[in-house]
């Protein structure tokens, strides 16, 4: 005779002893898995030989530990919150000097209590993908990644789950819970999501994990391929979700959200890649303002250090989350370079680097006096620039201006800086131009007591710069100068697009005496 009744419940005992483990109830246990208490107890006594309660009790303590370790870390690391949890712990332990007031202190991981209508919190939806219960910090990470329609950046410490709990998790929780709004509440849902990254087949793991944990949270899917998904009821073109690289053209996309997913890597920072990765950070934002970008920190110029200074962020640098840190002693004695440590746990770009005027000295205005200037002469497709310099007690002051034009159509703003800043020689690099030009400003230089004369260089122009880099900490460059003068120069690397400006610097310091070179043909 077959058995009648209802069938058992499954409960994941993973799943089961993380929940103890991380302080929740028994109510909350149950209500996780959808059965009452008694059901979750005769599972255990018939899978396990043991209760609920000793279970709970036991493995409850763990947590406990666990927690009380990882708050005490946080005092002894010292820095933002420790103050804060030193209070808490005090007031914990001694309750006796606080009789009056409750100890309050968030959770590790958010709560795990279904929301309004039934819809999954957070914590619920991303176990049910089959992914770890996150902590409160990785719930926060996300939040700020999708509470607001703003543009922002998100910057986190290698192996923080930046990837998996915001731009998987986040993307499928959201869309979620708009299919929830439609089912309850009967609102159309509109989130489209195009998430951008380096590679096709990074973007096919990200739809193919979004995907996953979309179905496995009941959610129905009308198509789902290697770069696409799209949620069954969506009405439009775009899609819930579509992924490209980097050199894809966002043409005829007009996404409601739009996730840069690291942009950025270590791999590959050259000049032509980071002016790339700006160029569609650009292209996006002008799609749509509610664009957030994720990584981490790999070289002094790339995206992140423009938008740290600009945009609404977020950083979680090593320590934030200790349970998943890295050990980074071990790693630095194993040989890992110091600089990418830094970049990828703390944050922090180094100063010093492979840009040769990295530590270059500022001032507020260029001195009065009398001075020499050198032009580094365009005829148009890159810059014409004019180094103007003069010495000081501990170096050289210069001031820099750049023209993207050809240099005779600059000589009349050349003139008023020569004359404003006591210029009485300045030397014209005659490698492409020949003697000619040297007659022409002799002509309009002359009056106003100014000699001119002419310079071929035949050095390496890339190791004429390096050798002036060597005396960055003697040049100051005045803050007046020309900002097409001054990124040229401080933001100089090989391979850099333009430089005339670091050219003509280092070939006025060469032409002064300051650093050696080749001068010949001087008239």
């Amino acid at each position: 005779m077959a058995k009648t009744g209802r069938p058992r419940i499954p409960i994941n005992w993973d799943q089961f002893d993380q929940l103890v483990a991380f302080q929740c109830t028994q109510e909350e246990i149950a209500a996780f898995f959808k059965c009452s208490v008694d059901t979750i107890d005769r599972a255990l006594q018939a899978e396990r030989g043991e209760s609920f309660a000793e279970v709970w009790s036991k493995r409850r303590l763990y947590g406990k530990i666990r927690l009380r370790k990882a708050q005490f870390g946080i005092v002894e690391r010292g820095g933002p919150g420790a103050a804060t949890m030193a209070i808490y712990l005090d007031k914990k332990i001694m309750p006796e000097e606080n009789p009056d007031r409750m100890p309050e202190f968030p959770p590790m991981a958010a709560d795990l209590v279904a929301i309004g209508n039934g819809k999954k919190t957070f914590a619920q939806f991303s176990l049910a993908s089959g992914y770890p219960l996150p902590f409160i910090q990785q719930e926060q990470m996300r939040s700020f990644g999708f509470d607001e329609d703003i543009a922002r950046l998100l910057l986190g410490s290698r192996g923080y789950g930046k990837t998996d709990y915001v731009t998987v998790l986040g993307v499928a929780y959201d869309l979620y819970l708009n299919c929830e709004a439609k089912l309850h509440l009967n609102k159309e849902t509109a989130s489209t999501n195009l998430i951008i990254s380096k590679s096709k087949t990074r973007n096919a793991a990200l739809i193919e994990e979004i995907a996953k944990a979309l179905e496995s949270n009941g959610v129905e899917l009308d198509k789902n391929s290697a770069y696409i998904i799209r949620v069954k009821g969506l009405v439009g073109k775009d899609h819930s979700v579509e992924a490209i690289t980097i050199k894809t053209s966002m043409r005829g996309r007009h996404p409601k959200r739009v996730i840069m997913d690291d942009p950025v890597t270590e791999e590959d920072v050259s000049p032509a890649m980071r002016k790339t990765v700006k160029r569609k950070y650009d292209e996006a934002y002008k799609l749509c303002k509610n664009i957030l970008v994720i990584g981490q920190p790999a070289h002094a110029d790339d995206l992140y250090a423009e938008l740290r200074t600009i945009l609404k962020k977020m950083e979680v640098p090593h320590g934030t989350i200790p349970q998943l840190d890295a050990d980074l002693t071990a790693m630095l004695a194993a040989g890992v370079d110091k600089v990418s440590v830094e970049m990828s746990y703390h944050l922090r770009v180094p100063v010093e680097g492979s840009m040769p005027f990295a530590n270059i000295k500022w001032l507020d205005a260029y001195p009065n006096g009398e001075s020499v200037a050198f032009m580094d002469p365009s005829d148009g497709g890159n810059y014409t620039a004019l180094t103007v310099l003069r010495g000081l007690m501990d170096g050289v002051a210069v001031f820099g201006k750049a023209w993207k034009r050809p240099w005779y159509h600059c000589v009349d703003e050349m003139l008023v800086i020569l004359k404003q800043r006591g210029v009485k020689r300045l030397c014209f690099e005659t490698n492409k131009h020949g003697n000619q030009p040297i007659d022409q400003l002799h002509a309009l230089l002359a009056p106003h007591q100014i000699g001119v004369v002419g310079k071929y260089s035949d050095s390496n122009k890339h190791a004429a710069i390096m050798a002036a880099g060597s005396y960055a900490n003697l040049i100051h460059l005045s803050r007046e100068s020309d900002k097409a003068y001054t990124d040229q120069v401080i933001k100089y690397e090989w391979g850099a697009e333009f430089d005339d400006s670091p050219d003509s610097l280092a070939r006025c310091l060469e032409w002064i005496g300051y650093i050696k070179g080749k001068p010949r043909g001087i008239k």
